[in-house]
């Protein structure tokens, strides 16, 4: 009955080095981050979390999520299970969407996780019947057994979520602190030191991430020229963006351009990931 339920798409085993991040992000599908060893400060919608072996993040459709930074934990790096899974179940998903995004894990996941990962890498007769179904098994089990529910201060996020929407509006033109202080009602300091604490980016890093972003996009999805592409994003200056895209994505935007259209997305190469499930085509028959 478990295939009837879900459908797996990706599986991972992921190593993220002290010091590494991952830009807060949201998708159309679930995804959990299981970790396993080391320790990370995890974005989760607009705060931030730390989380430590036997912790999960629990992402939903739409949910947004990253990392801030990592870091070892007697010697060993971040370690996570990564599952990519859509529900076709509405009973099922249903129960899922009242899972807070930040889990306290146990043995009886753990060790159900473990199974489906040994599955997949080893991919007997039935591997992928058997780990469907145990994975199934496991999201019951976080239903039954999920503990940690965020504590948020509604009146800094909400702040924080003022100036994210500001950005994500006004990212082609100049965002500056007096701008947004203006907006808010706070200090320059407050905002900076809270949007901070809260998101785990300083605001610089997040507009340029954003800006960044919806670059990437017209790379893939126009024929503009760099130049074209830099001034539409907010950038006077194409250097300032080539480094900007550089050091956010690992590559230059010609080679990010390049590799997307061929179909060879890239991967950090701070970040090992093992795809042992590749992605299945999606149901039609629900």
């Amino acid at each position: 009955m478990g295939d009837n339920l879900i459908n797996i798409l990706w599986l991972a085993k992921s190593e993220y080095p002290s010091g590494s991040s991952l830009t807060p992000h949201s998708h159309d599908y679930y995804q959990i981050y299981y970790v396993i060893s080391g320790e990370g400060d995890f974005i989760v919608g607009s705060d931030q979390v730390t989380l430590h072996r036997g912790m999960y993040v629990f992402s939903k459709p739409n949910d947004v999520h990253g990392i801030a930074t990592t870091r070892d934990v007697n010697g060993e790096p971040l370690r996570m299970l990564e599952v990519k899974y859509v529900v076709f179940d509405a009973a099922l998903q249903e129960n899922l969407n009242h899972i807070p995004l930040v889990c306290q894990g146990s043995d009886s996941i753990e060790q159900m996780l473990a199974l489906v990962f040994e599955e997949a890498i080893e991919t007997l007769p039935w591997y992928l019947e058997i780990a469907t179904h145990t994975f199934v098994a496991a999201l019951y089990y976080m239903i039954r057994y999920q503990k940690i529910d965020l504590v948020v201060n509604s009146s800094k996020s909400e702040i924080v979520e003022m100036i994210k929407n500001y950005i994500h509006e006004n990212y082609k033109n100049e965002v500056t602190l007096d701008k947004l202080s203006q907006l808010v009602g706070r200090s320059k300091n407050w905002i900076c030191k809270n949007f901070k604490q809260t998101t785990g980016m300083t605001i610089n890093l997040y507009l340029n991430k954003v800006r960044i972003d919806k670059a990437a996009e017209l790379l893939v999805n126009s024929n503009l020229g760099i130049s074209d592409i830099s001034r539409a994003v907010g950038y006077n200056n194409i250097y300032h963006f080539i480094n900007s895209f550089k050091k956010i994505v690992g590559t230059s935007p010609g080679n990010f351009r390049k590799h997307e259209l061929s179909g060879n997305a890239l991967v950090s190469s701070k970040v090992r990931a093992i795809a042992t499930i590749p992605a299945q085509k999606t149901r039609s028959d629900v």
